[in-house]
């Protein structure tokens, strides 16, 4: 008896495991953030002065895609570059030319899916 429940136990984990494969698999398709600046050197950064320049990096670690990039103001406007192609392994920058101080949301759509969000705060 004590078998089955160690078995139905071992079962269940892997059940929740196997389930949380698939989520992370796609969050694995793509790497996306901001940094301040515009070059590929360019860290990830949840924070940029003002008057720096400022990018939204995206590539397809899977294949090629096109991808949509929005950005969401301090004020609650949104603005989207919309369908872009990017080939598998090449980082992509798209220019983020808000000097609004505030929190900026960034997001990139594959096929109409949302595949991430990055926010940063432009300083004041």
């Amino acid at each position: 008896m004590k078998g089955l429940k160690a078995l139905a136990a071992v079962l269940a984990v892997a059940g929740l495991l196997a389930a949380a494969v698939p989520a992370s698999a796609g969050a694995a398709a793509y790497k996306h953030y901001v940094g301040c600046g515009l070059s590929g050197k360019a860290k990830p950064s949840h924070s940029c002065p003002k008057n720096s320049k400022k990018g939204a990096f995206f590539k397809s670690l899977k294949g090629d895609v096109f991808y949509s990039v929005c950005v969401k103001f301090p004020t609650g406007k949104s603005l989207c570059a919309g369908k872009q192609e990017a080939k598998q392994g090449t980082l992509y920058v798209n220019k983020v030319t808000s000097t609004i101080p505030g929190k900026h949301t960034v997001s990139w759509f594959v096929e109409g899916k949302r595949v991430g969000a990055f926010s940063f705060t432009v300083l004041g």
